[in-house]
């Protein structure tokens, strides 16, 4: 549909166009216009004309546009990024719309001589058309240099913040965003060269966007394949996958800016070719530059080599050969080696909920294992839900199943992908965490299992007393837990169906014990404590119900349940 669009776009533009010239085939500009491909060209002219086109193309509106809105956009690409290749990608990422403006930028300063009426004076002139197109192109010096600087901000930038991120930038693909803004460039001439009418440089920056957004959007029709399918990087900004760890990903990073140099050369030599077609010289340098288009293109869809392939399921489905563990008051916590310095967090939560509980609740501490893994929903670029294993390099899903990946061992399992409000970078405060801390003291699955399997725990005094405890521990929790019941429940249960990256509990909690768990936050934290104390094994049980947790604390509790059901096979064991 959307190439059909383009269709009709540029199809409607060229008529209104071609309706705007004269009458006769020709115009003056084109029977008495620029000197075309000349045996005797002197190439020395180009620095002179570089200088003026160099300073229109710098001090053009669009350009100008385009330079204040790029910090912005930067920052809107890092502000979810807590690793170097989400950030560089995402320093990339935040330049495109400065390539966008330098397509139109440099267009309609290629056009400024035919949108004045001077076009014929070019005749006159000692440059030939192949040589002022050349010092058109070389303008990418300009654009080029402010996109690094704009980079390297970001960089100092991300370097410098009170939390920086692991580990160091990754040049290669923060170039990426580079030669996207000086390829803009020859876009931007070649299009004018070929069609000389400003409508068409606005229309190349709606073609190129397309391209990146639709065509090699790999989840979508007509590819319907995994985001990390190796054909991304046959676009021009080959983002990470959703999978969120740098060990999952195999980044041909350097190819892949040989490939966009390549289909720079090929753009800009479509220009100049358009004043004589049968220039030797140019029609080599042209025929080379497809060669390194074809040649970079294919190398990085390359299939993954089987020890490149064993090594990420080994990293999936052995994790003890993969993370760093520590040991803190008979609790293990364990964190692969990109995410490591989140263990100092994961100890401070589940040392939080466990104050909140009978010492009967951490008498098992030494029974409980934070075990890092990945999450079965995680999101995708458009900011919907999608599977884990769909994320993964098809050659790796296919040797990953479910039932290996997602254990159901009882540990509480912290995912890498990182579980977050809706499309949102919204902190949770560790209260995502706390209700697998909670869960687990309570004799709950802390986690899902197998491909996403929940257990339902409806009615349950244990269910309303992990909310609580969780709310009470996390920062803020009480105001998270709110927002979570308002914005993750359905009809009768939390199911947080459409989020992107859903909290990864093992259980499906009904949304009357959250708001049992919600009434218990407004009575005192040493009432509830030490009735839990007294009642923990009552509580503790599957079949005590909410209502006997109100009676047990003296109170009544909106959304207490008189009875449980746990004879339903999806309900908590």
């Amino acid at each position: 549909m959307e190439l059909i669009l383009i269709l009709v776009i540029g199809v409607v533009g060229f008529r209104v166009w071609r309706a705007r010239q004269p009458a006769f085939s020709r115009t003056p500009g084109d029977l008495v216009g620029p000197v075309g491909w000349t045996a005797d060209m002197r190439w020395t002219t180009v620095a002179p004309l570089l200088r003026a086109d160099l300073r229109r193309v710098l001090l053009h509106p669009a350009f100008l546009f385009g330079v204040a809105i790029t910090w912005g956009m930067v920052a809107l690409a890092l502000s979810e990024e807590d690793e170097w290749l989400g950030a560089s990608a995402g320093v990339a990422l935040g330049l495109v719309p400065l390539g966008w403006m330098t397509i139109i930028a440099t267009n309609l300063t290629a056009l400024r001589p035919r949108r004045r009426g001077t076009e014929e004076l070019f005749a006159s002139l000692p440059a030939p058309q192949p040589v002022r197109t050349s010092a058109l192109l070389a303008t990418a010096i300009g654009p080029g240099l402010v996109a690094t600087l704009h980079a390297l901000g970001a960089v100092v930038w991300l370097m410098n913040r009170d939390r920086p991120l692991p580990g160091s930038p990754l040049w290669q693909e923060i170039a990426v965003g580079v030669v996207i803004v000086i390829g803009a460039v020859a876009v931007g001439v070649a299009v004018a060269r070929w069609l000389p009418n400003g409508f068409f440089g606005v229309l190349a920056v709606v073609v190129v966007t397309l391209i990146q957004a639709r065509v090699f959007e790999l989840t979508a029709w007509p590819w319907h394949t995994s985001d990390a399918h190796p054909a991304r990087f046959l676009a021009f900004l080959a983002e990470p996958s959703s999978v969120a760890d740098r060990s999952l990903e195999l980044r041909p990073s350097g190819w892949h800016l040989v490939y966009l140099l390549g289909w720079t050369a090929t753009v800009a030599l479509v220009g100049i070719l358009r004043d004589h077609r049968g220039a030797r010289p140019a029609m080599a340098v042209f025929a080379l530059s497809l060669l390194t288009v074809g040649v970079t293109g294919w190398i990085q869809t390359r299939p993954l080599s089987d020890a490149s392939r064993d090594q990420m399921v080994s990293y999936l489905l052995e994790p003890e050969l993969h993370q760093l563990c520590r040991t803190v008051d008979d609790i293990r916590y364990c964190a692969y080696p990109g995410h490591s310095g989140e263990l100092d967090d994961w100890q401070a939560t589940t040392a939080a909920v466990l104050a909140q509980l009978p010492p009967a609740a951490s008498a098992r501490a030494a029974d409980l294992d934070l075990v890092q893994r990945p999450a079965t929903i995680i999101g995708n670029s458009d900011c919907g839900p999608s599977r884990f294993r769909d994320s993964l390099h098809p050659t790796v899903a296919a040797r990953v199943e479910p039932a290996r990946l997602w254990v159901a061992d009882g540990d509480v399992h912290p995912s890498f992908g990182g579980e977050a409000f809706p499309c949102s970078n919204r902190d949770d405060h560790g209260f995502f965490l706390a209700v697998q801390v909670a869960a687990w003291a309570a004799g709950l699955p802390p986690a899902p299992h197998h491909d996403d399997q929940r257990c339902l725990a409806t009615g349950q005094a244990r269910s309303a007393i992990a909310l609580w405890a969780a709310a009470t521990a996390a920062p803020d929790g009480a105001r998270t837990m709110n927002d979570v019941v308002r914005d993750g429940r359905d009809r009768t249960h939390l199911r947080f169906d459409g989020w992107d990256s859903p909290p990864m509990w093992g259980v499906t909690f009904a949304a009357a014990d959250a708001e049992v768990a919600k009434a218990m936050l407004a009575l005192p934290d040493e009432r509830i404590r030490s009735a839990l104390s007294l009642h923990w094994d009552l509580l503790m049980d599957r079949t005590t119900a909410t209502a006997v947790l109100a009676e047990v604390l003296g109170t009544e509790l909106a959304g207490a349940t008189p009875a449980v059901d746990v004879s339903s096979p999806a309900a908590c064991r």
